[in-house]
């Protein structure tokens, strides 16, 4: 499953700062806090993680 990382306040449509594959949402944020080197607590309160289906995805590659 691919999940984005996003600024915590951006709207479904904001384009995600970060894309990885991971086996869970509990790992890609494990993942995205230890690329910030933040706790998971301080992590939550910045950024907010979701998984990305294959349109959306595809939308932000059409639009560059």
């Amino acid at each position: 499953m691919k999940f984005g990382m996003y600024t915590r306040g951006t709207n479904e449509g904001g384009s995600h700062i970060s894309v990885i594959d991971a086996r869970s949402l509990q790992e890609a944020e494990a993942y995205f806090a230890g690329m910030k080197r933040l706790s998971i607590a301080q992590f939550k309160n910045l950024f907010v993680v979701r998984e990305i289906n294959n349109s959306q995805s595809n939308k932000n590659l059409l639009l560059g």
